[in-house]
């Protein structure tokens, strides 16, 4: 899938801009205001008449949003029902702009645009199609231009229906615009680190859409690395799979867990109190460092603040302090920035439990494995014993049974077997066995080495 993302301010002439895009590059363009009226007119058409949370959540267990493309045109459903001809009216307008504001309307929404951008090449424009709609988006373009400029742009749209109005009212009006979407809590506007800044000030609007089109295209055509990724259950033997296949295709191994490992690593290195373990203390030591990764020989190197951590992250002390801090969000934001920005350069196989339904999920080959789960509690039994430890198999199993329900049911990261995903059952098979299963099936699906 080809995905691109274009925000941008308001005046910017990123939604005429969109358009011609999508024409130019054959990408569906998903009109996310048509979704909003989609609802509003759902919530009127029920008889909702208050416009409060109570009934916003008695109108979302009744409603049933859905979008489909006919003849290139955009067809929105509500409950079954093609509505798409009644959403323009001016009152079905004020009440979207109304219900859009609640964080249970924006959920059901960003479901719709994601579920889209996951099954079609598409182009989206908004405040924050890069960072919140479509984060894994191929392209991703920040439209912007002076405040003057935008101001006399929209100014020139709107005496076309009021020659009275006013340039100086225009422009304040802008001016707090930009003041509210730059700092709204859910929505923000702003680029991300991948967002390729366009000023269009002083652009014509035809020399835009060519300074974009080159972009966008250049980008999309220069991303030829092949990303694999391999999720399952404990013991399934993912990793040894995931290590087996990358060797055997010349590809990188990217260990997610030693990322942590090593942030865990940084923490104690600088001093930093492990009983004042909170969000606020872990979102202030976050914003302290800088995490990067170097293969060196083969073999992968986490530095934080220019320190190799990689000879320590095997301790008992770091795989404590791993579990505390990998939870918080914004240390997860941080390796998943780190998982995405290297799968963009390179030929990898990456490993986990939501690396193709979450982390990476435009791989160009997902499997998942699994395997009986009496055997899987054997090869950790068998683990156990080799390493002296004094186990049962009754009670390594019920632990793995327990595992196996955590994971499944994770608030974040839980094990999802993806449509798209190859499943390699390993209850039969040995490690070449399934590793040569895994390299037939990209063949079948025009893989060549």
């Amino acid at each position: 899938m080809v995905n691109v993302a274009i925000d941008g301010f308001t005046g910017s002439g990123k939604s005429t801009l969109t358009k011609v895009l999508a024409r130019k590059l054959n990408l569906k363009m998903l009109d996310t205001g048509a979704i909003f009226r989609c609802f509003a007119f759902g919530f009127k058409n029920l008889g909702f008449k208050d416009v409060n949370d109570d009934n916003i959540n008695k109108f979302l267990k009744m409603a049933d949003v859905k979008v489909e493309f006919q003849d290139e045109n955009q067809i929105v459903f509500f409950n079954g029902e093609n509505v798409t001809p009644y959403i323009r009216t001016e009152d079905i307008s004020q009440l979207a702009s109304i219900i859009s504001a609640y964080p249970q309307i924006r959920d059901k929404y960003l479901q719709i645009a994601k579920k889209f951008s996951e099954e079609n090449d598409c182009i989206m424009e908004g405040r924050d199609i890069g960072t919140v709609v479509m984060p894994n988006a191929d392209v991703k373009i920040f439209l912007t231009a002076d405040e003057k400029i935008r101001a006399e742009r929209r100014w020139l749209e709107l005496k076309k229906k009021d020659n009275k109005i006013k340039l100086s009212d225009v422009l304040s009006a802008l001016r707090e615009r930009d003041e509210r979407d730059s700092s709204k809590k859910i929505g923000k506007l702003m680029p991300t680190n991948e967002s390729v800044i366009v000023d269009n000030s002083d652009m014509s609007f035809e020399q835009t859409v060519d300074y974009c089109y080159e972009i966008i295209t250049k980008k999309i055509n220069n991303h030829n690395f092949i990303n694999i990724a391999i999720d399952g259950y404990v013991c399934s033997g993912k990793s040894t799979i995931a290590k087996a296949l990358a060797k055997k295709l010349g590809f990188k191994v990217f260990d997610t867990g030693a990322i942590y490992r090593g942030i865990a690593c940084a923490f104690e290195y600088l001093h930093c109190d492990e009983n004042k373990i909170n969000q606020k203390y872990i979102e202030k030591f976050a914003n302290q460092i800088h995490v990067e990764i170097e293969f060196i020989d083969g073999v992968q190197h986490i530095r934080v603040n220019g320190i190799d951590h990689t000879p320590y992250i095997r301790t008992e002390k770091c795989s404590e302090l791993t579990a505390k801090i990998a939870p918080f969000v914004c240390i997860r934001e941080k390796v998943l920035k780190l998982q995405r920005e290297f799968a963009q350069k390179n030929n990898i196989v990456m490993e986990g439990r939501d690396i193709g339904s979450f982390v990476l999920p435009k791989a160009n080959y997902k499997f998942f494995c699994t395997a009986d789960e009496n055997v899987r509690a054997l090869r950790r039994f068998e683990q156990q014993r080799a390493m002296g430890n004094d186990v049962q198999f009754e009670d390594v199993l019920r632990e793995l049974k327990d595992r196996d329900f955590k994971d499944i049911h994770r608030e974040h990261g839980a094990i999802v077997k993806t449509k798209d995903a190859i499943v390699v059952d390993t209850t039969n098979q040995n490690l070449e066995q399934s590793v040569e299963f895994c390299i037939n099936e990209m063949k079948k699906r025009g893989f060549k080495k």
